[in-house]
């Protein structure tokens, strides 16, 4: 049942990349989840809950 199922979870411990999204979503205030997950949280709350991308926006070229 799920005791065995948290054992098992205890037992393998935690991965170290999931570990690092786990601390930055943490330290950020933002959700950790799937895309399809995260889109059906925007979805359903009408605003935006991933980070923009980080800089100036890339330039438009024109006549294409």
């Amino acid at each position: 049942g799920d005791e065995a199922r948290w054992r098992s979870v205890l037992e393998k411990g935690i991965d170290p990349e999931f570990q690092a999204k786990f601390r930055q979503n943490t330290q950020t205030g933002r959700p950790l989840g799937t895309d399809s997950f995260l889109s059906k949280l925007e979805h359903a709350l009408g605003r935006r809950v991933r980070a923009l991308p980080v800089g100036r926006p890339r330039k438009r070229r024109e006549g294409v």
